[in-house]
């Protein structure tokens, strides 16, 4: 039996995709560690933070992910104004994400991915 998706449910993901895809532009569309282009609003990226701040707020502060990604839109683009955004923030695609988060299935990348992959998980401080 196929669950069906509640029409504002999925409104809220384009919305979602949308606001990532509008993000990306910090970071030239491109996964920091794959180098895997986003070319439009859909899903499989996230923005990865680095480092919180004191007292900001994290992903499990939101019940939706949309919720979530307007808080972090004027962050995000404040830091770009400063020229610190690569310190706080990173674009990245959904799988090295997951890698991120624990490592696993690194033999089956290509060297050069796993070193910009060691690189980020040493640039991350959450």
């Amino acid at each position: 039996m196929l669950k069906r998706i509640n029409k504002d449910t999925r409104n809220d993901r384009l919305n979602v995709y949308s606001l990532i895809f509008e993000l990306s532009i910090f970071w030239d569309g491109q996964c920091e560690v794959c180098l895997k282009r986003m070319k439009k609003a859909v899903p499989g990226f996230v923005i990865h933070h680095l480092e919180y701040r004191v007292k900001e707020k994290t992903h499990k502060n939101f019940f939706k992910r949309l919720r979530y990604y307007k808080y972090l839109k004027p962050i995000i683009y404040k830091a770009g104004d400063d020229g610190t955004i690569y310190s706080k923030f990173a674009f990245l695609c959904n799988a090295c994400h997951h890698s991120i988060d624990g490592p696993r299935g690194l033999k089956r990348r290509k060297p050069a991915n796993v070193m910009r992959l060691f690189l980020m998980y040493l640039r991350t401080n959450t």
